[in-house]
C-alpha cells in the first residue's frame, strides 16, 4: 500500500537533515587532512559520533493525513489534461451538450403540413369507323366536307398516364426563387417565418436578402418523388398550424398554374408550325386566285376553254356551209357563166363564208405568234388554273396537318391531381429533439477524429 503526500513530507525533511549531515562530516574530513594524522582521526570519529547522536535523537513525527485532501490532490496530480484531449471536449463535447441544451429547452415547435399530388398526362385515342364515301366532290369544299364527316364519326377514347419528367420539373419549380416570388405575390413569407413563436436559432433574421430568404425557404419545405408511380409528396413547415396549410395550398396552387402553363406551351408548339403553314398555303391561294382574276378581266375571258369551245360550235357550221357553197358553185359553174347572177352570189357567199372562217380561226389561233388569240389566253389560263388548284391542294393538305395537329396538342394536355389535400396538423415532429442532439454528437466525433488523425498523419511524415 503507498504512502500519502502527507506522510511523505517529514521522511523527505528528515532526509534533508542526513544529507546536510553528510555534507558537513565529509567537510570536516577534508579540512583535517591538513593536521596530524592522529590527531584529526581521533577528531573525525568524535564529529562523526555527534552527527550520528545527532541524528539519532532526531524524533520523527508523521503527522496524521487528512485522506478526503490528500486523495484529491492525488487525483489531480494523476489526471493529464493533454491537447487531445482539451481539443476533443471543446469540439466535440461541448457543442454537443449546447445542441441538446438548445433543441431540449430552447427549440420552438414547427408544425408540417403534407400533400400529395400526382402529375398526369391524357392519351387521346381516335379510331375512325366511318366507311368511305362513294362519292366525293373535288376541291376544297369536297375536302374539307369530307373531313368534318369523318371527324364527327370518329371515336375517341381517354386514358391518363404519370409523366416522371413533368413531376421534376415542378419539384425544381418549389424549391426555386421563382415560387419564393410567386408567394410572396399571394402571403407575406417575411412575416411568417418571423412569427414570435419563433426561437431566435430557427427563425428568419430580420432584413434577410431575397436570395437569403430562398436559402431559408429550402430550409421549410420538403419534396419527394416516388419514382415508381410518380407520387409527389410536399411537406411545409410552419411556427403556426394555419401558416403551415396556407402555404401548402398555395403551393399546390402555384404548381398547377405551372402544370397549365407547361401543357399551354406544349399545345402552342405543336399547333405553332401547322397553324403557320396553313396562313402561308392560304396566301399562295389567295396570290393564285388573284392572278386568275386579274387575267380574267383583262383578259375579258371569264373562260378560255369554255370560249374556245363556243367559237369551235360557231366555226363547224361555217365549215359546212362553206363546203356546200363550193359544191354548189361547182355545180352551177358547168352549166352557168361566169358573169351569171347565180355564180357570182354563189361566189360572193363563199367568199363570205371564208372570211368569217378565218376570223374564227384567227380568234382561236394566230400563225403570226399573236399574243390576244384563245390559245395563247388558253396557256395563261391553264397556267394561272393549274396554280390555283396546286395552291388549293397545299392548302387542304396544310388544314389536314393541322387537324392532326390540334390532335396530337389535346394527347399533350398535362394536369395536376391532388389526392391529398393538406390538412391542419395536431402534433408538431419538428424539430427532432432526440435525434438532432445524437447525430451532432456523432457527426463531430467524426470530423474530429478525421481531422487529428490527418494531424497525426503529418507529423508522422515530418519523423
Amino acid at each position: 500500500m503507498s504512502e500519502s503526500p502527507v506522510a511523505k513530507r517529514p521522511i523527505t525533511k528528515l532526509r534533508e537533515k542526513l544529507a546536510v549531515a553528510e555534507k558537513r562530516i565529509i567537510g570536516s574530513d577534508r579540512f583535517d587532512v591538513a593536521s596530524s594524522s592522529s590527531a584529526g582521526h581521533v577528531q573525525v570519529q568524535s564529529r562523526k559520533s555527534v552527527a550520528l547522536a545527532d541524528i539519532e535523537d532526531a524524533q520523527i513525527v508523521v503527522p496524521e493525513p487528512k485522506w478526503g485532501f490528500a486523495l484529491g490532490q492525488l487525483a489531480l496530480r494523476s489526471v493529464k489534461f493533454s491537447p487531445l484531449l482539451a481539443s476533443y471536449i471543446g469540439c466535440v463535447l461541448v457543442p454537443a451538450f449546447a445542441a441538446t441544451i438548445y433543441f431540449v429547452f430552447l427549440a420552438s415547435n414547427q408544425w408540417a403540413a403534407e400533400a400529395r399530388f400526382e402529375v398526369r398526362q391524357v392519351d387521346i385515342d381516335s379510331r375512325d369507323t366511318s366507311l368511305t364515301n362513294a362519292s366525293q366532290t373535288n376541291g376544297q369544299s369536297g375536302s374539307t366536307s369530307q373531313s368534318a364527316q369523318q371527324s364527327a364519326q370518329s371515336i375517341t377514347n381517354f386514358s391518363f398516364t404519370a409523366t416522371g419528367q413533368d413531376a421534376y420539373i415542378v419539384t425544381n419549380y418549389i424549391a426555386s426563387r421563382a415560387i419564393v416570388d410567386d408567394l410572396n405575390a399571394k402571403l407575406n413569407l417575411r412575416e411568417i417565418f418571423r412569427r414570435p413563436e419563433a426561437d431566435f436559432w430557427a427563425r428568419l433574421k430580420r432584413n434577410a436578402t431575397i436570395e437569403e430568404l430562398v436559402d431559408y425557404w429550402k430550409s421549410m419545405v420538403s419534396t419527394y418523388i416516388d419514382a415508381p408511380s410518380g407520387i409527389v409528396t410536399v411537406q411545409v413547415r410552419a411556427f403556426r398550424t394555419d401558416d403551415a396549410v396556407a402555404l401548402a395550398s398555395a403551393v399546390l396552387e402555384l404548381s398547377e398554374n405551372l402544370v397549365n402553363r407547361i401543357s399551354d406551351r406544349a399545345r402552342h408548339d405543336a399547333m405553332e408550325t401547322a397553324e403557320k403553314e396553313v396562313r402561308r398555303t392560304y396566301e399562295i391561294t389567295q396570290a393564285a386566285l388573284a392572278d386568275l382574276h386579274r387575267f380574267r378581266d383583262s383578259a375579258g375571258i371569264i373562260d378560255p376553254m369554255q370560249t374556245g369551245t363556243e367559237v369551235a360550235k360557231l366555226l363547224i357550221p361555217l365549215m359546212t356551209e362553206k363546203i356546200r357553197l363550193e359544191s354548189d358553185l361547182f355545180v352551177a359553174s358547168r352549166n352557168l357563166d361566169e358573169s351569171a347572177p347565180t355564180i357570182k352570189a354563189l361566189k360572193s357567199r363563199l367568199q363570205s363564208a371564208e372570211q368569217q372562217i378565218a376570223d374564227l380561226r384567227g380568234r382561236l389561233t394566230n400563225t403570226q405568234g399573236g399574243n390576244d388569240t384563245l390559245a395563247a389566253s388558253m396557256a395563261k389560263f391553264e397556267a394561272l388554273e393549274l396554280q390555283r388548284q396546286f395552291a388549293e391542294k397545299l392548302y387542304t393538305l396544310a388544314q389536314a396537318d393541322l387537324d392532326r395537329a390540334r390532335q396530337r396538342a389535346a394527347r399533350q394536355s398535362v394536369y395536376l391531381t391532388v389526392f391529398v389535400p393538406p390538412s391542419l396538423p395536431e402534433e408538431s415532429r419538428y424539430p427532432r429533439r432526440a435525434a438532432f442532439p445524437i447525430l451532432i454528437f456523432i457527426g463531430l466525433t467524426i470530423l474530429w477524429s478525421i481531422v487529428v488523425m490527418t494531424i497525426a498523419s503529418v507529423e508522422d511524415h515530418r519523423l
